[in-house]
């Protein structure tokens, strides 16, 4: 069986990587003999991070509507009955329509905070399998809430026609039965797939030049924060500024900056905002940058050797999360809120490890989030503990779903 995974942009965003990864694991697990197609925007990268016989890359070329001139869309609109006008845009409809099932990851697509032609452009390839008959399963996603009617009803008219939808949090269950008023039988309560992520054992913190008497605090700074939400960049750097000078005054701590996203735009590769605080902090041998070409199980064994996380990027939070470290979040949509609650008692989150990003913007609210947390380490670390099997193994109902439907 050919199974196909869309709702991918780049392994250079190493939660999208964390989640494919984990995906074609699982699902090998379940559905031995099938071969796997992941259609993304930066395939010839993405295929030396997994090099497997049973998986191929392409460029997802059913968006390409979506971003063409009137006179390109018509003739992409010409090809269906011409195909030699674009065998490209062709050849992945024909991939679509053959397929044993299309599996829509990616995490938090279906939302409104990357723009209405985002949401489109992982809504397309659904559509085209469900006009072909091909079962299609939305996986493991954080989904809306919706901040225009436009969005809304895009994604509603797809999720109606899935042959499954698993979400990965509370919050979005019940917005996809309640406010959405998708069927509840075919909704799921699962997991996020990178709480299953395998991690790379080695000496980390000795790789770092860090030891075993101060703690080691990771930190995953985004460069694409401000734009999502429309904040200021300037101001954001300063907190983060303030964030790392009271870590290390106060706790003494050893800092490692984690770029989980490495996007080739500026705008959203976590290596520039990072190395720009490395620069401002005059490289000081306190604050390394953990900026090779780390694969997400890198970035997730390094995390786990630290006593703390705080993060912006959701995949690396939950590389804290699954590794039972006290993980603080600076969330700008559901996906942080609902992850964090449906692991930590609604005081934790409210007062340690949740801080939404206007918060985050107040350097004395920020610094009183994470001081709480560390505080509280224990306690926290306690109810991970408590907390984590089950969610691991909520993680792993998504493949179960997917698996039963498929049989």
């Amino acid at each position: 069986m050919k199974i196909i995974i869309t709702g991918i942009t780049s392994f250079r965003n190493h939660g999208v990587e964390a989640l494919v990864t984990t995906t074609i694991d699982q699902l090998r697990q379940r559905l031995p003999g099938s071969n796997y197609l992941v259609l993304d925007r930066v395939p010839e990268y993405d295929a030396t991070r997994i090099k497997s016989p049973d998986v191929a890359f392409a460029f997802d070329n059913s968006i390409r509507p979506l971003r063409a001139s009137s006179l390109r869309r018509a003739v992409l609109k010409a090809s269906n009955f011409v195909g030699a006008l674009s065998r490209e845009y062709q050849g992945t409809l024909r991939e679509l329509r053959g397929a044993g099932a299309v599996i829509a990851s990616g995490g938090d697509v279906f939302c409104s905070e990357y723009g209405h032609t985002s949401l489109q452009s992982h809504l397309e390839p659904l559509r085209t399998a469900a006009d072909a008959g091909v079962p299609f399963f939305i996986h493991a996603q954080s989904i809306g809430p919706f901040k225009n009617e436009p969005d809304t009803e895009a994604f509603r008219a797809v999720a109606r026609r899935a042959t499954h939808v698993t979400v990965r949090e509370r919050m979005s269950h019940r917005y996809a039965i309640e406010t959405l008023g998708l069927p509840a039988d075919r909704v799921t309560l699962t997991g996020d797939p990178a709480f299953l992520l395998t991690r790379t054992e080695a000496p980390w913190r000795q790789h770092f030049g860090f030891g075993d008497k101060s703690p080691v605090i990771a930190l995953s700074t985004s460069q694409a924060i401000c734009n999502w939400m429309g904040s200021d960049y300037e101001d954001h750097f300063k907190v983060w500024c303030k964030v790392i000078e009271w870590l290390r005054r106060e706790l003494d701590a050893h800092l490692i900056l984690i770029p989980h996203v490495q996007e080739l735009s500026s705008r959203n590769d976590d290596r520039i905002l990072a190395t720009d605080l490395a620069r401002h902090f005059q490289f000081d041998n306190h604050l390394q940058i953990a900026g090779g070409d780390f694969s997400a199980s890198d970035f997730k064994g390094i995390i786990s050797q630290c006593d703390m996380v705080i993060a912006e990027r959701m995949h690396a939070a939950i590389a804290g999360l699954s590794n039972g470290i006290p993980t603080v979040v600076i969330g700008y949509s559901v996906k942080a809120e609902g992850i964090l609650s449906d692991l930590l008692s609604p005081e934790q989150v409210k007062e340690s490890t949740l801080i939404p990003l206007q918060d985050f913007l107040k350097v004395p609210t920020a610094l009183k989030r994470i001081e709480s947390a560390w505080t509280h380490r224990e306690t926290i670390t306690k109810t991970l503990a408590g907390n984590l099997p089950a969610m691991k193994e909520r993680a792993a109902l998504s493949f179960e779903v997917i698996a039963r439907a498929l049989k």
